[in-house]
């Protein structure tokens, strides 16, 4: 049974919100990239299937000239458009993951293939049932093959779900919450409309998904940095300043404040294209090692934080380890043309003496400590380098 009313308040809804978020990429400012190009298809596409699947709905059991063909037709296109979407979900958090257009060409026209086929079938549907008939008297019903478009559809939904997990430290951890957000509605939605059918709950669930994902992608935008794709200062601050606010937690805040040795002469002699690979490569380091409820900030030009909790300076001090051996396993192999290093500066945060400038101050001090050092040292093995007899050739 068809409740017409709810469908049209549902899809209404969720073409309302596609509206609204199409008309905020205004003049075409947020598609020059092909991130945010498949995100603002797949919000078109969105837009077209809350309309079309309130045309199939609204024609169903009605009589006029041409009502079968038009009935088979629109249910025909609602499996093609879905089947896309879904395809283009995967693509879309793949490229968000490697950003590799490469990659894209390599395997997603394998990956393809089951939405082609999907596609071809409801094509051959207009003629002969495959999915879903329609009687005579324009009634619409689903064939027992129809639960393959939906396996399909879980297929690449679940599949950009699982690269994102799978891989979220590649890019940061920060993709993954907000695939886990798009994807819960669609889920519950699509279930109960294949169980009940008549519920129009399907692309309202997806209109939410791609709200609740492009707020979560503006966050993403205002919170990390382009380049190491760590998180900016700006959140660095908004965190020390909600951790002054809250009660005191069971482990102790605290950071570890680091940046490039000789990075000014990596950019004077190789570059400054060569600093920025220097410095992705730090942010690579620092996602790697810097897991669970620690994160990473690119504090400002060569600068990096961590901050972490932790149960004693010794565990501190072993993170930090952990860093400069990831960073030192960089150097493997000779391909860069300099050594990557670090100096750092751990420090504990004290909530009963400490204010935000202290802690950093306290951080920043350290660090300049241990440069001091490394540059002490680097000065000595010159000086012992050149002090060393040369050796007289032999014959």
């Amino acid at each position: 049974m068809i409740n017409l009313p709810a469908v049209l308040i549902a899809n209404g809804l969720g073409a309302s919100l596609m509206l609204t978020l199409l008309f905020s990429n205004r003049k075409g400012t947020r598609t020059v990239f092909l991130a945010e190009k498949l995100f603002f298809f797949m919000c078109q596409l969105t837009l077209w299937l809350c309309l079309v699947e309130t045309f199939t709905f609204y024609i169903d059991g009605k009589m006029f000239p041409g009502a079968v063909f038009l009935n088979r037709l629109s249910n025909a296109l609602l499996f093609i458009t879905n089947s896309v979407f879904a395809f283009l979900w995967t693509m879309y958090v793949d490229y968000k993951l490697f950003g590799q257009v490469s990659r894209l060409r390599r395997i997603y026209p394998w990956v393809a293939l089951p939405a082609l086929a999907i596609c071809l079938l409801a094509v051959l549907n207009l003629f002969t049932d495959v999915f879903f008939t329609v009687s005579a008297d324009n009634i619409y019903s689903r064939t027992p093959l129809a639960l393959v478009t939906y396996l399909v559809t879980y297929f690449y939904l679940l599949g950009g779900g699982i690269i994102a997990f799978r891989y979220r430290h590649k890019s940061g951890k920060y993709l993954f919450m907000p695939v886990t957000v798009f994807l819960t509605p669609i889920f519950v939605g699509s279930l109960l409309q294949m169980v009940f059918y008549g519920l129009a709950l399907i692309w309202v669930s997806v209109a939410f998904g791609l709200v609740s994902l492009y707020i979560n992608l503006q966050n993403e935008i205002s919170w990390l940095d382009p380049l190491t794709k760590l998180y900016n200062r700006e959140y660095l601050v908004r965190y020390l300043n909600f951790v002054q606010q809250r009660s005191p937690a069971k482990k102790q805040m605290a950071g570890i404040m680091m940046d490039i040795n000789a990075f000014k002469e990596i950019n004077d002699t190789l570059g400054h294209s060569e600093g920025d690979t220097a410095l992705r490569l730090v942010g690579k380091c620092l996602m790697e090692v810097v897991r669970g409820d620690n994160f990473s900030v690119r504090y400002g030009g060569d600068e990096f934080i961590v901050i972490c909790q932790v149960d004693s300076q010794q565990e501190l001090d072993q993170l930090a380890e952990r860093i400069c051996r990831r960073v030192d396993r960089q150097n493997e192999g000779g391909a860069l043309p300099y050594r990557l290093s670090l100096s750092m500066g751990c420090t504990l945060y004290d909530p009963a003496g400490d204010d935000i400038d202290s802690f950093l101050r306290r951080m920043d001090q350290n660090m300049y400590e241990n440069k001091r050092r490394y540059y002490s040292d680097s000065r000595n093995d010159r000086r012992h380098r050149r002090s060393q007899p040369q050796q007289s050739p032999q014959g």
